[in-house]
């Protein structure tokens, strides 16, 4: 008889254990995904922001440049398309670039008053899209080790979680594309 209250005190020790465990790795999972989710909010406001910035930039230039501004044009086609963040995020790295391109080769723009208020504030719009994207690959870090590490992997395979991926900047493209040519 003791014998047997022994064994079900073991039995129900070990799943009150295991329960623990579950409940504690679940809620990390949960965690992680509020983070990421928070992140992708205040990425999806600041994109929205980057393509009004761009966009207001196109009269300024037509106006008071005699630059092609043509490829800027298209970003307003960009609004009425259905893009992810990383697509959108990608598509809009592209037109800064020709954003930066127009203002560095034209002197007279960047005496025009507008100009230098508008890139100002489009810069401050830019670091604060940069520390979005840092704070949701921090957390998309710790989500996806949950994903992969045992025992939390169980996890994800029972609640459906998958692999999130990371927002690429221009630095760590160019050092992958560099780490590949090495080989």
């Amino acid at each position: 008889m003791e014998l047997l209250i022994f064994v079900i005190i073991a039995i129900v020790t070990v799943l009150a254990i295991i329960l623990i465990v579950v409940v504690n790795t679940y809620n990390k999972f949960q965690f992680s995904m509020i983070k990421i989710s928070e992140a992708e909010n205040n990425i999806d406001i600041l994109l929205e922001k980057k393509l009004d910035y761009i966009a207001r930039f196109i009269p300024i230039i037509k106006d008071n440049s005699k630059e092609d501004c043509r490829e800027l044009d298209k970003v307003n086609l960009l609004k009425s398309k259905k893009l992810n963040n990383f697509e959108l995020n990608q598509q809009l790295d592209k037109y800064k670039k020709e954003l930066h391109e127009i203002l560095d080769t034209d002197e007279t723009l960047s005496k025009v008053e507008i100009v230098t208020t508008l890139y100002a504030e489009f810069e401050d719009n830019e670091e604060e899209l940069e520390a979005s994207k840092d704070y949701y690959n921090d957390n998309v870090t710790i989500y996806n080790k949950l994903v992969h590490c045992f025992p939390s992997n169980l996890i994800a395979i029972l609640f459906h979680y998958k692999h999130k991926d990371f927002y690429i900047d221009e630095k760590e493209e160019m050092f992958e594309i560099l780490k590949d040519d090495k080989r």
